[in-house]
């Protein structure tokens, strides 16, 4: 589903979502939606913008696979594997940054700390491949779940979900922050 607002300063002015349908949409779990509104930035030049998600539908190489779509004019579909980020374990909840060239994802992938890790790709440009995905580490990761990443609109600041003691039960909010390290 998709909702907009007309005035991003209007918290109230959200439209009635709409269903992206069959085009996007599967029989399957389709969930996580991360969307790359603008990356027609002088280095970045993608067709945009696009939508990455997590799904099960028929055709990855384990349970939850990220896929991709583009939107030239319209929600095209359907979307496509980028097989350079997935697993044949669960690979879900992307978050990319706003010019398209990083990527943070949960994954239970061999590697884990825990029960499922945030890990994180990038690549030079939009038109390029993922890099090989890698643990964001023990700055971040823990011995339990680490899901449902967030980067900030600077890329400054993860929020993510996590199920670590010290929290209030369940899973909690927590975020980790970087300093600004320039375009990569």
């Amino acid at each position: 589903w998709l909702s907009w607002r007309p005035d991003p300063d209007d918290d109230f002015g959200w439209q009635p979502p709409v269903n992206l349908g069959t085009g996007i949409n599967s029989a399957a779990v389709d969930a996580g939606p991360s969307l790359l509104e603008r990356a027609d930035w002088w280095w970045a030049r993608a067709p945009i913008p696009q939508l990455y998600m997590a799904s099960a539908r028929p055709g990855g190489p384990g349970g939850l696979d990220i896929y991709v779509s583009s939107v030239p004019g319209g929600w095209a579909g359907p979307p496509t594997l980028v097989t350079e980020l997935n697993s044949p374990q669960a690979d879900l909840t992307p978050t990319v940054r706003r010019d398209g060239r990083e990527i943070i994802f949960a994954s239970a992938r061999p590697g884990v700390i825990g029960g499922f890790d945030l890990w994180h790709a990038s690549r030079r440009s939009v038109r390029e491949p993922w890099s090989a995905p890698t643990n964001l580490g023990p700055e971040v990761n823990t011995a339990f779940v680490e899901v449902f990443p967030f980067l900030s609109f600077d890329a400054e600041t993860l929020v993510f979900q996590s199920t670590r003691p010290g929290g209030f039960g369940g899973s909690d909010l927590y975020l980790s922050t970087r300093e600004r390290v320039g375009r990569d």
